[in-house]
């Protein structure tokens, strides 16, 4: 399993950290536009994503809006099951 498999699973399983999630960000073709403190702002095509690591933790509505933008990873759409 590549490293890119297993991040994809990691966020999946909502256990990434602000770390992998920039690595997998990247990886996805993904830039980082610009820096201002503790928030980054990741663009790809018309898209953008911002990214606050305030921690090594990610807040869940982090998780939440990166699973949305890799939706096609689980085949939920982003949404979670219930």
């Amino acid at each position: 399993m590549s490293k890119n498999s297993k991040l994809k699973l990691k966020l999946i399983d909502e256990s990434i950290n602000g770390k992998e999630l920039r690595t997998l960000l990247s990886q996805e073709g993904w830039t980082l536009d610009r820096t201002r403190g503790s928030h980054e702002v990741w663009i790809c095509g018309g898209r953008t994503f911002i990214l606050a690591t305030h921690s090594k933790d990610l807040k869940p509505y982090q998780v939440k809006e990166a699973k949305t933008l890799f939706s096609h990873l689980g085949g939920n759409d982003g949404k979670e099951k219930k």
